[in-house]
């Protein structure tokens, strides 16, 4: 009992998501994202059709984008498309292309060319990853203000026209992408071991998710994670055969080549734990077993069969954290149950702690708070033992600040601390006396609000502009210890539907999700969820919640599966979102300020 190289042929299997439906006819084709393939119903195979003799190059173009939507996945026909060296050469691994919308033409009957351009394009990376960056290279491809074209170039091949310089990606249906794509995550751990930190990527559903997310798992985290995430797993090691192969009772067989079979005990079992935690979000995946060379691999004093949920103690939204919700009331830091609030044992509940907001670790061991005038950060020991060491004062470790945001915890136990100054934020963080830190994208910035996420490797902020409040995450690089060495450079996350101008609070919802609390206009609140991955987009990301008509000031929320969340209104009343999406007065008193849970 336990307690608390890039990915060969990912996308070649992710490779046949469809494409747009091409009309039969005319020298100028064009359309939505809307696939013929939509009409097969997912657990249906589908082979399209091969060129048929005397096809157009225009028709050629077509049927080779219909054909990247075979089911189960399949490039097979694809290729009869291609010249027999390009069919050789052609490497769809290297990416996809999700469009909204499709167009060919060729100038002319007959024409030696045919014009590509996808239009509303997002791309994956080689693992399945969503790039946020859309800008799109490649041999013969143009780009545009909203689109992405691609020049095709086709030539005779045993009297047939065939394409001789295929893009080296896939090109796939929004709708299609959207209906049988879905987000996994592969995990990796933190840079010293402790948790899991979840890497989302998109992975078609159905019997070949096990088989990509053993693959994905198997390269590695990406280089620019250096510092941010690690793996246990030799870079060496490849599956050993064509898939990973789930039986009618659950288990998973994944046959891995011998360096895996190399690792002393105590790696082998982190090692373990990623491949576990990664198989378990497959629906019907209960446990694993790993061979080599045919022969079931044994961890000592475990066996050789192992549950998907053996390992909670590296669960990235760490399982061994407070779960109670704690608050301000008078001065002094409460728990709440039942809508009825606590002292805490220790100075923090039994003195007054003059403070404006507080922030508890997560072993709910050490209050962090700010002062009132935001200027001092100051924090003092919850007394667990239930002594009350009424003369111990709380130990200033931020002094002379400008403006102090709500504090945050790591998972190491420091404390991050977030100053406006005049010249714009300025970061710190650390045990005892904190430090500096510098966070490109996010200091100088005008930030609002700042959230760490459980497993300490992404750093979301919210920043004022001009134009309206901006959303931004960055990475988080660690050395031994889990000290801060630096943070990858802030990119933008899409928030909420279109319009969205005033962002209030941001907290997590899961590991890799955060829900973003807005107010649409003045008095109104509203609730959106994005993902960590950049993959929603505006007008396509939101939460089932109703508006709140009240002014919210205060977003209350855990990634921990099952804890309530809570919006704190401007006269400090508690809002809980239903299971409906409604929102429910709570019945706590009145008087209470900065609820939170820990972190």
């Amino acid at each position: 009992m336990r307690f608390p190289s890039a990915v060969a042929g990912l996308l070649g299997l992710l490779a046949l998501a469809a494409c747009g439906g091409l009309p039969s006819e005319g020298p100028i084709r064009s359309g939505a994202s809307r696939s013929p393939g939509e009409q097969v119903e997912a657990a249906v195979d589908y082979t399209p059709d091969g060129p048929r003799p005397g096809a157009s190059p225009l028709d050629v173009v077509g049927g080779f984008l219909q054909a990247m939507q075979a089911t189960p996945l399949s490039t097979a026909v694809a290729r009869e498309f291609l010249t027999d060296e390009a069919s050789t050469e052609w490497v769809p691994e290297k990416s996809t292309l999700v469009y909204g919308v499709y167009a060919l033409q060729a100038r002319t009957r007959g024409a030696r060319a045919v014009r590509l351009g996808l239009t509303d394009t997002d791309k994956l990376g080689s693992r399945g990853q969503w790039l946020i960056e859309r800008r799109v290279a490649g041999r013969g491809v143009e780009r545009t203000a909203d689109e992405v074209r691609y020049r095709l170039s086709l030539v005779r091949e045993r009297g047939q026209w065939r394409i001789a310089d295929p893009p080296d990606a896939l090109i796939v249906a929004k709708r299609y992408f959207e209906t049988r794509f879905a987000q996994h995550f592969l995990h990796y751990f933190d840079s010293s071991a402790q948790i899991l930190v979840p890497e989302p990527v998109y992975v078609p559903v159905g019997e070949q998710a096990p088989t990509l997310l053993v693959r994905g798992l198997l390269g590695g985290p990406a280089a620019r994670l250096a510092g941010a995430t690690r793996t246990f797993i030799p870079a060496e090691t490849r599956l050993d055969d064509l898939a990973v192969l789930v039986s009618e009772d659950g288990e998973a067989q994944v046959p891995l080549s011998a360096d895996f079979a190399e690792l002393d005990a105590e790696r082998l079992d982190l090692a373990l734990a990623q491949i576990g935690v990664t198989l378990g979000q497959v629906p019907g995946v209960e446990s694993f077993q790993v061979t080599v060379d045919g022969s079931p691999l044994d961890l000592p004093g475990e066996g050789t069969n192992h549950r998907v949920s053996d390992w909670p103690e590296y669960d990235p939204w760490v399982v061994w954290a407070s779960q109670e919700l704690f608050a301000l009331r008078d001065s002094r830091v409460v728990t709440i149950s039942d809508g009825a609030s606590r002292r805490v044992t220790g100075p923090a509940g039994t003195r007054d702690f003059d403070v404006r907001a507080i922030a508890l670790d997560l072993a709910a061991e050490e209050v962090a708070g700010i002062s009132r005038d935001g200027r001092t950060a100051l924090v003092v020991a919850r007394d667990l033992a239930g002594v009350a060491a009424t003369q111990a004062e709380p130990e200033p470790v931020r002094s002379g600040a400008s403006d102090l945001l709500d504090p945050e915890w790591d998972i190491y136990g420091q404390l991050w601390l977030l100053d406006r100054a005049p010249g714009g934020a300025e970061l710190s963080v650390g045990s005892g006396r904190v430090r500096k830190v510098e966070a490109p994208g996010i200091s100088g910035r005008d930030v609002e609000r700042f959230t760490l996420s459980r497993d300490g490797t992404r750093l979301v902020a919210v920043l004022a502009g001009k134009g309206g409040d901006r959303l931004v995450i960055s990475r988080v690089k660690r050395g031994e210890g889990g000290a801060v060495r630096g943070l990858s450079r802030a990119r933008d996350l899409p928030v909420g539907a279109l319009g969205v101008t005033s962002i209030r609070d941001v907290g997590w919802r899961s590991p890799g999700s955060l829900f973003v609390l807005t107010e649409p206009s003045a008095g109104l609140a509203q609730l959106h969820v994005t993902l960590v991955d950049g993959s929603s987009k505006p007008g396509d990301v939101g939460s089932e919640a109703e508006i709140l008509r009240r002014e919210a000031v205060r977003l209350v929320s855990a990634p921990t599966p099952g804890l309530p969340v809570y919006v704190e209104t401007r006269r400090h009343r508690l809002y809980q979102l239903s299971e409906n999406g409604r929102w429910i007065p709570t019945a706590t008193e009145r008087g209470l300020t900065s609820p939170t849970y820990v972190g």
